[in-house]
């Protein structure tokens, strides 16, 4: 019985190490689950959260691959001995958490991130609109309108 032919990897089109393989390392399989990733996110099929509400890991590796690992406003660049990256922070441009477009996202140093009008208690009232009340509050208010006087 003749040999399958191997295939060719969808990263790097070298040959894969077996015919059922496809890609040529873990490095190259890496690489295309980032990119298909950041291709649905582009899209507009994958919110860029992750579940706890922060951007995530692969949007902020684009974000510094696209920003050259500086800050956006002052350009400032330091790379922290421990972990050879500079310390940015991913800022939404207009304030709200939930809108991760390409445009809405920067990357920020933490001076350039407190000095701005969306950093923390600076921003409350933005971005959490659609937020689902719960049974107590929705309680507590139904009680405040009710009450007489």
């Amino acid at each position: 019985m003749p040999k399958k032919p191997r295939t060719k990897c969808l990263v790097c089109a070298r040959e894969t190490a077996r015919a059922g393989y496809t890609y040529c390392s873990n490095a190259c399989q890496i690489e295309y689950q980032y990119q298909s990733y950041i291709d649905r996110w582009k899209a507009g099929k994958e919110s860029g959260l992750r579940s706890i509400g922060i951007v995530s890991r692969p949007i902020k590796r684009y974000l510094r691959r696209k920003f050259g690992n500086k800050c956006c406003l002052c350009g400032w660049s330091k790379i922290n001995i421990k972990t050879g990256k500079a310390p940015l922070v991913a800022d939404h441009i207009d304030g709200n958490w939930r809108n991760n477009t390409e445009s809405n996202l920067r990357l920020i140093c933490p001076n350039c991130d407190a000095l701005s009008p969306t950093f923390v208690a600076l921003n409350k009232g933005n971005g959490r609109k659609g937020r689902a009340l719960s049974k107590r509050a929705k309680e507590g208010r139904l009680l405040a309108t009710n009450m007489p006087g």
